[in-house]
């Protein structure tokens, strides 16, 4: 059993212990909170003893073999080197860092230290991602891809209404490409592969948040549009266009409501499946990681997780996002 602790408070976090209960590999066995109050009130509701206000005594703690960390963006770095410097598995929530060299040192002092250092990404631990790919065999020449996430924000009315809202802080290193254009990124990458060349675009919002952002990822025979937006919400989904067929998928962010359209024939390629058992997916990946199993699928998750990142160095380039004092 792993026995982890998290960094971070709210929702995701809460659905990532359920997740890791319904794994059978986990035990949560201390959280994280910068006020001791809060800590405990979260602590409580898992019937959880320790609670840390201080990272060096969490990260101190011999009887913690892993750290499960959802805080805001600009602390997964650090937070993350002193974790892993510790002797402790890192599990981090999207984004695992703001650029791809960040990603790659850290993932240099995993290594070294023979430890486990993962981007929490559910699509890329579900049951579905087989059968999404596998269906693509059978869409022939792809001529046209769409992957768009534009899902309105909660929290935007409160942002426009001038309150401080930590998914709209740049300070942060926020956003919408941080937030939900990662998804489009991830399936891009990950169904379609490396593309030759990325241009991308965003819209900002007062603060200098993007707000929305689209990007075009060149391929030799096709061009992927990827779409992504806090402030509208979309009902189109995504779509990966071949000339004997398409796949649909409608939650990008889950490779969930997948579905292959061939011949005039709909066949769903996904069946529904609660939000917290597809954590738990993720969870046992990563507890099987930290065991020595799966090596090679460790190693392709983390492939594929540079090459995300380097895509995302290359949108907010060309799209000048820029976050002030980037971790490296």
């Amino acid at each position: 059993m792993l026995r982890y602790a998290t960094i971070g408070r709210g929702s995701i976090v809460e659905q990532f212990i359920e997740g890791a209960r319904l794994s059978g590999k986990m035990s949560l066995e201390a959280v994280y909170s910068r006020s001791e109050a809060d800590g405990r009130e979260f602590a409580q509701r898992y019937g959880v003893e320790k609670v840390y206000t201080s990272l060096d005594a969490l990260a101190a703690d011999p009887d913690i073999d892993a750290v499960y960390i959802a805080s805001p963006n600009i602390c997964h770095f650090e937070q993350s080197k002193a974790m892993l410097l510790s002797g402790k598995h890192v599990i981090c929530e999207k984004p695992i860092t703001t650029n791809a060299k960040a990603y790659a040192l850290l993932h240099d002092i995993a290594e070294s230290e023979g430890l486990i250092y993962m981007e929490a990404i559910i699509p890329i631990y579900t049951h579905f991602r087989a059968a999404i790919k596998e269906a693509l065999g059978e869409i022939g020449n792809i001529s046209m891809a769409r992957l768009d996430y534009c899902q309105r924000s909660s929290r935007y009315d409160a942002f426009k209404a001038g309150e401080r809202m930590n998914i709209f802080d740049m300070s942060l290193h926020a956003g919408t490409l941080m937030d939900l254009g990662v998804y489009c990124v991830y399936a891009a990458v990950d169904l379609l592969g490396m593309p030759d060349s990325i241009t991308a675009t965003a819209s900002y919002l007062e603060n200098g948040c993007d707000g929305a952002g689209a990007a075009l990822f060149s391929y030799p025979d096709f061009t992927a549009v990827l779409s992504y937006s806090k402030t509208g919400q979309s009902s189109v989904g995504c779509e990966i266009v071949g000339d004997k067929g398409s796949v649909v998928i409608d939650k990008i962010g889950l490779y969930a409501e997948a579905r292959l359209i061939k011949d005039g024939v709909t066949t769903p390629l996904t069946v529904f499946t609660p939000k917290e058992e597809l954590m738990a997916l993720e969870a046992s990946a990563f507890a099987d990681f930290a065991a020595g199993l799966d090596h090679d699928k460790y190693t392709a998750a983390s492939r594929l997780c540079i090459d995300v990142h380097t895509c995302m160095d290359e949108i907010k380039r060309t799209a000048n996002i820029i976050y002030q004092e980037e971790e490296i």
